[in-house]
């Protein structure tokens, strides 16, 4: 091999090494960023009565001194956006979610609304697998 033909690749090496270094380092930032991401979700009632309430109601009201909480009127005046921040390690997103999604439940409905089972109780891999995505979309799911 020629001294061409090394440096060349020498190069390509140390080029390939800082590209990583620079994604690693982006990674963390990303993940680093999303943790302070405000969660929301629109409740389809008047801003002034969501507003007006002492605290919200179920998992939110629980979660109170654990996450910040935000109201705002939402977008063409179509209710009311509910956003919040864990402010407490022990709160975790997925937690958050599932109290967000409740809690709009309760306010529109007066109840937490509930899917229906799984269209199939098969015990079988598909059955297996289709049990283990809806058991974690309870948590990662939308809003």
């Amino acid at each position: 091999m020629n001294a061409t033909v090394k440096a060349v690749a020498v190069t390509g090496v140390g080029a390939a090494v800082a590209v990583g270094r620079r994604m690693t380092t982006r990674r963390r930032e990303l993940r680093r960023s999303r943790s302070d991401h405000w969660l929301a979700v629109t409740v389809d009632r008047p801003f002034d009565v969501v507003a007006g309430l002492a605290e919200l109601p179920g998992p939110m009201g629980e979660l109170r001194g654990r996450v910040e909480v935000r109201l705002r009127p939402a977008p063409g005046d179509r209710g009311t956006e509910v956003l919040a921040v864990p402010e407490d390690d022990d709160v975790s997103r997925e937690d958050l979610r599932v109290a967000l999604r409740k809690t709009k439940s309760l306010l529109e409905t007066g109840d937490v609304i509930r899917p229906d089972t799984p269209p199939t109780t098969h015990p079988g891999p598909a059955g297996k697998l289709l049990r283990a995505v809806i058991g974690k979309s309870a948590g990662e799911g939308r809003l």
